[in-house]
């Protein structure tokens, strides 16, 4: 009988996840608005999703705690030197994946802020991104938008050498 349970719980789990509702790429995702309570930009003016738009846009989904996994790709995107007017940037913090203080958090954005001044930089704080696109939580995620805002391409997670390359690739494809 506890086999069965656990098999039951199993598969009910894994039913969850392909059911999440997670964006697709090939569509456009919900919209997804932060404010307030929620996050949005450093100086806490609100953020809206329907501002991916116009340019290509790459957008980082951070855990504070896992900023380093992916150094590699993040090198090759610069490499690239795309202009800024083809391809847009948003850093997405992901505060509730962390244990560091929030003002430790800030102070730190506030600094990247200043050396990445083209790249928007806002703050999740009741995991929105997870709760309404599907995100996954505690990890590193990059996604690439098309100009009409269409997700074109998603990594959760660490990206391997061949990863990366596809991701240069998709983003040149859609500039």
């Amino acid at each position: 009988m506890k086999k069965l349970l656990v098999v039951i719980g199993v598969l009910a789990g894994m039913a969850g996840m392909l059911f999440a509702g997670g964006i697709v790429i090939g569509e456009k995702p919900p919209l997804l608005v932060l404010e307030g309570k929620d996050g949005g930009r450093l100086d806490n003016n609100p953020w809206s999703s329907a501002e991916l738009k116009e340019t290509a846009w790459c957008l980082f989904y951070v855990d504070p705690d896992e900023s380093d996994m992916n150094v590699a790709a993040e090198e090759a995107l610069e490499k690239e030197d795309i202009s800024k007017d083809l391809l847009r940037s948003v850093a997405v913090i992901n505060y509730k994946a962390t244990k560091l203080p929030a003002f430790a958090v800030s102070m730190v954005l506030k600094n990247k802020q200043k050396k990445y001044p083209g790249t928007v930089y806002l703050k999740d704080t009741s995991h929105a991104f997870v709760q309404q696109w599907g995100l996954t939580d505690d990890t590193y995620c990059i996604l690439v938008f098309n100009k009409n805002g269409v997700l074109v391409y998603r990594k959760d997670g660490k990206m391997e050498e061949a990863e990366i390359a596809e991701y240069i690739a998709t983003i040149k494809k859609n500039l």
